[in-house]
């Protein structure tokens, strides 16, 4: 497991029968390790899940051992809540976890550096911008800074708190800073990735030149790494300054591209993928604009189409920003359909979304 080596860890642990309650414990802990290192996130949140509870001790060494596999399970399970979209349940095991780390017996300082930032990214998914930030930069600080992947990832995430936060110039400056750091430890995964949010940024400004610019380098790194999951979200990306600029059939050229590279995702990412429906909504949406009568009708049946795809992958989520603007979205479609009561429910399933998202202690 130290070496990463999951695939010849697993089956020792799995052929393992004990039944020492406390043994039982740390065979757990380990497998979870595997699971996790395996991306096995369900199979983690599930034998993590029991351990943080038999945790007790007056603060001997054996307390102390068990603490530092309290807090490395903490960092697990919320590794695994966010990978299935748990936000909130992501937070309350970071939070534990940097909690845990007070303790001054227990020196974990990458552990304590990975749960800030993981704690910064639940806040940032669940539209907490001002609490996001603030943890980014308190990741900063925790930060070697010599390492360049890491300090890159902190400011990539900056970056997007700061974009929700209306801010571009700041996120435009964390955006360019994260990709320095990747283009310098060599990461193109990373570097595509950094490429894609200043697309973002871009076309919040309304370059719409240089959006492209990035979202294609982007699309060029997905595709020289053979990234469909990549691939998918540069096309969706570029899809939505095509629409922006009034350029409907190259958006949905872009939109079909995204779409066909969906199957070709060999782990299945829900939250992105709906991402990509709610793009082919939105194109569907502004094609029935420009058209009169059962054309428009049935295109605006198409954007409901696609937002109720959406819906599917983003209700067991907790990915408050990203719901609130679907419903928006659809509301509007029922709005021009004349379905009006359907509308309101909509609104209302927007604000319930947004006012789910609860303040953090910061």
């Amino acid at each position: 497991l130290e070496e990463g080596q999951a695939d010849k860890a697993l089956p020792i642990l799995e052929a393992i029968q004990n039944d020492n309650e406390g043994e039982q414990h740390e065979i757990a802990y380990f497998l979870g390790w595997c699971y996790v290192l395996s991306k096995r996130w369900d199979d983690a949140a599930r034998v993590l899940s029991p351990l943080p509870q038999f945790v007790e001790g007056d603060g001997g060494e054996e307390s102390r051992i068990d603490r530092v596999h309290l807090a490395h399970s903490l960092l697990r399970l919320g590794q695994a809540a966010v990978n299935l979209g748990q936000f909130e349940d992501a937070s309350r095991h970071y939070s534990k976890c940097l909690k845990v780390l007070q303790n001054k017996k227990i020196q974990l300082p990458e552990a304590k550096l990975k749960a800030r930032y993981g704690l910064a990214m639940t806040y940032l998914m669940r539209g907490l911008h001002a609490a996001a930030i603030q943890h980014y930069e308190l990741a900063l600080g925790l930060c070697p800074i010599d390492n360049d992947e890491e300090m890159g990832n902190i400011y990539y995430g900056l970056c997007q708190a700061y974009v929700g936060s209306g801010n571009l110039i700041n996120a435009k400056l964390a955006a360019e800073k994260a990709l320095e750091l990747h283009e310098r430890c060599a990461d193109r995964h990373l570097e595509g990735l950094d490429h894609n949010m200043l697309g973002y940024i871009y076309l919040k400004l309304g370059d719409y030149r240089a959006a492209s610019d990035h979202y294609t380098e982007a699309l060029s790194l997905a595709a020289s790494l053979n990234g469909h999951k990549m691939i998918m979200i540069n096309c969706a990306s570029l899809a939505e300054v095509r629409l922006a600029e009034g350029r409907l059939e190259e958006a949905k050229r872009y939109c079909q591209r995204a779409l066909e590279n969906i199957d070709l995702i060999e782990r299945k990412d829900s939250y992105l993928e709906s991402l990509t429906y709610l793009e082919c909504g939105k194109v569907a949406q502004a094609e029935a604009q420009q058209v009169e009568g059962e054309q428009r009708q049935r295109l605006l049946e198409e954007a409901i189409s696609w937002f109720q795809r959406t819906q599917a992958g983003l209700s067991p989520l907790q990915a408050y920003n990203q719901v609130t603007e679907l419903y928006g979205r659809w509301a509007e479609v029922l709005e021009q359909l004349g379905r009006y009561e359907e509308a309101i429910a909509c609104w209302k399933s927007g604000y319930e979304a947004l006012s789910t998202a609860k303040g953090p202690e910061l």
